[in-house]
């Protein structure tokens, strides 16, 4: 069975789901302006001033989520998808999920945001398969530490895994990322393609003759 795997944020999805949900808690009054305006300063640098990936995500999760209610936070989901995906769906790539489950290929979702937000997005989506970054909660039920930042290398190691146990080809393995930083997972994959790709990704996509969306 060929595999396809999608990344979620500014691939599958136009923006970045973690960031969107913090407005939204932000609308709905769940937390303080300083709260959503550090997320802004956060994305800004990672964006535009080299503030790497795991960074952004201890610098958010130590500054921003640590000590929060989990339930609380776990709470809001279902609305935030409810009212919010459809507007955030990148229909190209969307395309692409539709045509490959179409064909009855396996497809998943690999995605460096949060397990709790990614888990409601693939359910919605109806991949088969998923996997995320990790968080922790401690006896009191508040988030503790993260446990687990799905990045490039985690994400072609999960690719990888499934190929051998399941003996797809690498040949049969196609990836969509818009990022540099999932350049291992591109390559692991037989077809790689990019969607609106990051000035470095661009360079390789183009090295690569890598199809693009």
């Amino acid at each position: 069975m060929p595999l396809s795997v999608f990344d979620l944020d500014r691939t599958l999805l136009k923006k970045n789901s973690s960031f969107e949900f913090c407005k939204y808690l932000y609308k709905k009054k769940v937390f303080a302006f300083s709260f959503f305006f550090h997320s802004c300063l956060y994305n800004i640098r990672h964006r535009f001033f080299g503030l790497g990936l795991e960074q952004l995500h201890r610098k958010v999760f130590k500054r921003l989520l640590h000590g929060k209610g989990f339930h609380e936070l776990l709470a809001h989901v279902p609305q935030f998808i409810e009212t919010h995906l459809e507007d955030l769906i990148y229909m190209p790539a969307f395309q692409m999920l539709r045509r490959a489950q179409h064909l009855g290929h396996y497809t998943m979702i690999l995605s460096n945001a949060p397990s709790f937000l990614v888990k409601e997005i693939a359910e919605r989506l109806g991949v088969c398969d998923w996997k995320a970054s990790e968080y922790e909660v401690d006896k009191d039920h508040k988030l503790c530490q993260i446990s687990l930042i799905l990045q490039g290398k985690e994400k072609a190691k999960c690719v990888l895994e499934y190929s051998r146990k399941w003996r797809v080809p690498r040949s049969d393995i196609t990836a969509y990322s818009d990022s540099f930083y999932d350049l291992p997972f591109l390559q692991c994959a037989g077809n790689a393609v990019v969607v609106n790709p990051d000035r470095k990704l661009h360079k390789y996509s183009i090295k690569f003759a890598w199809k693009k969306i």
